[in-house]
């Protein structure tokens, strides 16, 4: 693995961020950005961009913020670091867990495969040249946590796909 120092935008996509570039990098991925992300809740887009922004430290994103940027993204990157605040919690949105036949549920478990084989993957390469630093470890910690939602994303839904059925 490269020595050198990832960008944010390398970080956004292999580990979990902290809260306050979570919100920043969902807020500036959104389709129209900030401003849109502002505009659905009437607040005043400079404010939040200001607030969201990782080097404007005088000014801090409050839970009204949050609260906003999450509920218009739905970006999972926020839920993945309040869930990495709360010790390591791990979410699932139920609807995208719904199996409404055989191949829905064999497709779930396609998924759970997939993070699986990456996350052995991962691990070989993290630990081929005796050492994982800490990037490695937040990108480990980031597949774990995808493939174990895998796993509660499959449990919820065969046990639904069973009460569906009778």
């Amino acid at each position: 693995m490269s020595k050198r120092w990832p960008t944010s935008l390398e970080r956004a996509q292999r580990e979990v961020l902290s809260l306050n570039l979570a919100l920043y990098h969902a807020a500036r991925d959104y389709p129209g950005g900030v401003k849109a992300v502002a505009a659905v809740h009437g607040l005043n887009a400079t404010t939040l961009q200001h607030k969201l922004s990782p080097t404007h430290d005088s000014h801090r994103p409050n839970i009204d913020d949050i609260e906003s940027v999450l509920a218009v993204t739905r970006d999972p990157r926020i839920m993945d670091s309040l869930g990495e605040i709360a010790g390591g919690a791990i979410w699932v949105i139920p609807d995208d867990c719904r199996a409404d036949n055989v191949t829905d549920l064999l497709d779930l478990m396609s998924v759970l495969h997939k993070r699986l084989g990456e996350m052995i993957t991962s691990v070989s390469e993290s630990v081929a040249d005796g050492v994982v630093d800490d990037h490695e470890r937040a990108k480990l910690r980031k597949r774990a946590r995808r493939m174990l939602e895998a796993v509660l994303a499959l449990e919820l839904s065969a046990s639904e796909y069973g009460e569906v059925q009778q």
